[in-house]
């Protein structure tokens, strides 16, 4: 039997975070599988081994697919394991390196396995050894890690759930990653319809059934970053979460007492701004050369199921805005471009891949003619922006991301297209934010470390002056001034780097920046992207970084060294280039939605405070699947579950997009 000793978390300090099971046995509670609902047991073998109860152990059907995968691709890239073969590695401890000797040797025991147990008990055994995340091993165990509740307790869509994350239980931890999750619980849902375990009406109905993620109530001090350092550890078998002072102790990079002054300010903040529409924030600190994480909140209150709180913002997918651009910036500037290089702000439509126009707007709907680079990036231009990242390449952009540490960029340059400039494709805000510690260490980047003893790398991203260069821009309240006034909270009595980013119908708000020790990252939002009402990343989260940034200055004195040799001329503001660019009826166009958007609908709280606002760039009449809705350059739309045809109409003008409400 294996031990149950106590794994202890600390801060950098010494300070108890948590107290957990060790991460060798995590936590078990075996069943058998008479207690095992069937429904989940027939989840199992349709998603893992279709032929569980037909082969010996191995399915050489499996089998000889895979040789021929592998041949193809000379190394193992397909197992073809079976239930009884994980079985094997999971229990008897066999190598998970993916070799061919290894293959072998776990194909051999497996034979051997099936020799001395009947198929239940190895059924049995399996179901409550899997690994699921969280350190819970077994399948009651996953249950109340993930629903509070025992496994037969739980109904088809629950089981599907649960049986899709062993595939890969870091990856798709449903608190960090529920749509990944949720995908995979489709993926065997779609097994079980294929393999006759269940008919078209049941797989409908578990599909579109509502997951409701639910763990009992943990005494845990910076909570969400206990989950992340337990998930690392539990996916990296433990062999770095181990200090010298004891098999049982686990020192991380935290700054508990940093974390409690962020929580405090997060907390009260969100007061002022919840008459806004707004339920959520999250915050980060870095330190820039180390990669250590110094403090994480992921949410504002970790047990407030109603905004799921227990979901980690600081990991999730989000839309950064404008907080993008200073990458796209210190890209031009490596490429042949300078501070003070002439940008044109003017309208200008560009065709995307799939042959639709695309204008882009500055945020004020204003036109600006020259400005200097410098000045497009403090003052946040999106026009110029644009413009620049089409004359640079997305394709050449995406690659820049990656050595950023934007890991989240996986699809092709069409996908993204000229909108990437603008904060489109989705970021997590510890990547951002350590993407950011580029600049603030002189153009080198270490990879985000929340263990003392945890080894990283070290990488050079940028030419030392462009990184400086970028620090210059973003410190300069005068560069900003035009933009954002004289008094704006990212204007400080120290030197301070800043930018902010707002998403299209402000959905999120971030304000990320630094100083020569620390990286700030704040994100402003509700995590069902339900819209803030007209909060910008400078008024929403603003002011929280203001105060972040402030209170770690008055404890270390941190501040930006800025090259006083970089000149920094200020943009040109010519109001003989103001014009709105909508003033062509041709140019009538859906601000809002986009295509293809997709809306989360909970069905605990009540229609009448979930709806969204559909905007043109005129005054419009508008439809939704055919039935008139409303007249006005922008109307509310109760959200309803399903597939959407949104239309608009002006003169003789229709504009459509279709949306997804789930």
């Amino acid at each position: 039997m294996q031990s149950t000793d106590s794994v202890k978390v600390y801060d950098r300090h010494g300070e108890l975070l948590y107290e957990k099971l060790d991460i060798a046995s995590g936590r078990k509670s075996y069943l058998n599988l008479d207690d095992i609902p069937t429904h989940l047991q027939s989840a199992f073998i349709a998603i893992e081994d279709k032929r569980f109860y037909e082969h010996s152990g191995v399915d050489l059907r499996a089998v000889f697919r895979a040789i021929w995968q592998n041949v193809s691709e000379g190394e193992v890239v397909s197992g073809g394991s079976t239930i009884t073969q994980q079985l094997v590695r999971n229990i008897i401890g066999i190598n998970k390196e993916r070799t061919f000797r290894q293959k072998l040797k776990e194909t051999i025991i497996a034979f051997k396995v099936s020799k001395f147990l009947e198929k239940d008990e190895v059924f049995e055994l399996y179901l409550n050894s899997i690994y699921f995340g969280g350190l819970a091993y077994g399948v009651e165990a996953a249950s109340w890690q993930y629903f509070n509740k025992s496994v037969t307790n739980l109904d088809l869509a629950e089981s599907a759930f649960l049986a899709g994350l062993p595939q890969a239980p870091n990856r798709l931890n449903p608190f960090n990653n529920f749509e990944g999750a949720k995908d995979r619980q489709l993926s065997v849902l779609n097994a079980m319809l294929s393999n006759g375990r269940i008919d078209q009406e049941v797989y409908q109905s578990a599909s579109d059934e509502y997951i409701t993620l639910k763990r009992g109530a943990v005494a845990k001090k910076a909570p969400h970053f206990v989950d992340y350092v337990i998930s690392y550890c539990g996916s990296n078998g433990g062999s770095d979460c181990r200090s010298n002072n004891g098999l049982n102790r686990i020192d991380t990079t935290l700054d508990y007492g940093l974390q409690r002054r962020v929580e405090t300010i997060l907390e009260s903040d969100l007061t002022f701004l919840s008459h806004l529409n707004i339920e959520n924030v999250a915050a980060v600190i870095l330190n820039p050369r180390s990669g250590e994480i110094l403090a994480m909140v992921g949410s504002v209150d970790y047990s407030d199921s109603s905004i799921d709180g227990e979901v980690n913002v600081a990991t999730s997918l989000r839309q950064p805005g404008s907080s993008i651009k200073p990458l796209l910036y210190a890209f031009a500037l490596e490429n042949g471009f300078k501070i003070d290089s002439e940008l044109i702000d003017e309208p200008v439509q560009f065709k995307t891949a799939d042959g639709l126009p695309y204008s882009p707007k500055n945020f004020d709907l204003k036109y600006h003619g020259k400005v200097t680079l410098a000045g497009s990036l403090a003052q946040s231009l999106n026009v110029p922006t644009v413009k620049l990242l089409d004359k640079l390449g997305v394709r050449q952009f995406l690659s820049v991301t990656k050595l950023f540490g934007l890991a989240t960029f996986d699809q092709n340059a069409d996908h993204y297209g000229l909108s990437l400039a603008l904060g489109s494709a989705e970021v997590k805000l510890l990547e951002l934010a350590n993407a950011y510690s580029v600049f603030a260490n002189n153009g080198k980047r270490s990879d985000v470390r929340a263990l003392l003893n945890q080894s990283v790398d070290s990488y050079s991203v940028l030419n030392s002056d462009t990184a400086k260069a970028i620090s210059a821009i973003l410190s300069s309240n005068e560069l900003r001034l035009p933009a954002f006034g004289e008094e704006n909270p990212l204007k400080f009595s120290f030197p301070v780097a800043a930018k902010t980013g707002t998403t299209r119908n402000f959905r999120d708000n971030w304000t990320l920046g630094y100083t020569d020790d620390y990286v700030v990252g704040v994100w402003v939002g509700n995590s069902d992207g339900e819209v803030m009402q007209g909060v910008s990343g400078i008024s929403g989260a603003g002011p929280i970084f203001h105060k972040i940034m402030n209170i770690l200055h008055e404890e270390t004195g941190t501040s930006l060294t800025v090259d006083s040799h970089i000149s920094l001329p200020v943009s040109e503001n010519s109001d003989s280039h103001l014009r709105r660019g909508d003033d062509d009826p041709q140019d009538f166009r859906i601000v809002s939605p986009f295509a293809n958007d997709v809306y989360l609908y909970d069905p605990s709280k009540s229609a009448g405070y979930q709806k969204i606002k559909l905007e043109a760039s005129e005054r419009a009449r508008w439809t939704i699947d055919g039935q008139f809705l409303g007249e006005g350059d922008s109307v509310l739309w109760p959200l309803t579950r399903g597939q959407h045809e949104v239309k608009a109409f002006y003169e003789n003008l229709e504009r459509r997009v279709d949306i997804n409400v789930r």
